[in-house]
């Protein structure tokens, strides 16, 4: 692919983080300014360069639109191979390949069963809608939180209903997702960690598999994803990599609605074992900031 077709229509701070191929990067703008150009064109680069191969990349985000485009971004530069999924999805296909047995029946939405559960509440609460419940089961799952530390865990946290119903709807979802074999989308990821912290050899496999991670939309990362990014990502298994190996890009934008391109703080993640040679970018439009580029890993 002619090096043109990569730089092709950047701004400087953007061909800054294109061509920082190793290593970790930050990347903080507002929307619509460039963010998934920047990260695709980078994927790219790192692939045109030789840094990695395309099946040694990862790019994860939240939505199968969003993947979708990312992949269609990418075939326009000419690069294959690379695996662009939700984190559901990478879960999924990890549980597929590692899991002695195959994960349950994956539930669509989480509405259904927790409006049955809903019309056994008191009434005061009974009709309350099922969106409000789903929503705090997610916030409890997406923090690793099990209905047995459910109460002693919310802190200034309000649910939709008096807690002692909540953790009572929360324990019956549970229940009966079990019961009928099925799985809800954060089942997928927590039984993707729990895989990985009972199989240190199926870790190893996807650790040498996946050198090199993107994940688009930061921002929203929770606990959960948080984890399973932590597990598969950290430069240094038990075996198989050598130090200074995994190249990590997070982008992202500001909770609050900005425009332009911010300035963006960049820090070392556990992903690698390098604490120095960050860049700190400068306040203003069209802004971006990536590590000066290292040196090859030693062998």
């Amino acid at each position: 692919m002619p090096e043109h077709a990569i730089f092709d229509g950047l701004n400087p701070e953007q061909r800054r983080a294109v061509e920082a191929v190793r290593g970790p990067v930050c990347i903080l703008a507002g929307a619509g300014s460039g963010k998934t150009t920047t990260i695709t064109h980078r994927v790219a680069n790192q692939v045109a360069t030789g840094a990695f191969r395309s099946d040694e990349i990862l790019a994860v985000t939240f939505t199968d639109k969003a993947a979708g485009e990312m992949r269609a971004r990418l075939e326009r530069l000419d690069v294959t191979g690379v695996r662009a999924s939700t984190f559901h999805s990478a879960a999924l296909g990890q549980l597929r390949f590692f899991a002695p047995e195959p994960p349950g029946k994956i539930m669509a939405s989480k509405a259904l069963p927790l409006r049955y559960i809903g019309n056994s509440l008191p009434r005061p609460y009974r009709f309350r809608p099922a969106a409000d419940l789903a929503t705090e089961v997610e916030w409890a799952k997406n923090r690793r939180i099990p209905p047995g530390d459910y109460l002693h865990s919310l802190g200034e946290h309000e649910p939709p209903i008096p807690k002692d119903l909540m953790v009572k709807v929360y324990r019956d979802y549970e229940r009966r997702k079990a019961d009928q074999g099925y799985v809800d989308f954060e089942d997928l990821i927590e039984m993707a960690i729990r895989l990985f912290d009972a199989d240190g050899g199926a870790l190893d496999q996807v650790r040498e598999r996946y050198r090199a991670f993107t994940v688009d939309e930061y921002q929203d990362v929770n606990l959960l994803q948080q984890t399973l990014l932590d597990r598969t990502s950290r430069s240094m298994p038990s075996r198989a990599r050598a130090p200074n190996t995994c190249s990590q890009c997070r982008s992202g934008s500001r909770p609050r609605p900005s425009s332009g391109w911010r300035r963006t703080t960049a820090r070392p993640w556990r992903c690698s074992r390098s604490r120095t040679g960050w860049y700190r970018g400068s306040a203003g439009r069209r802004r971006c900031s990536a590590p000066p580029a290292p040196r090859e890993p030693s062998r």
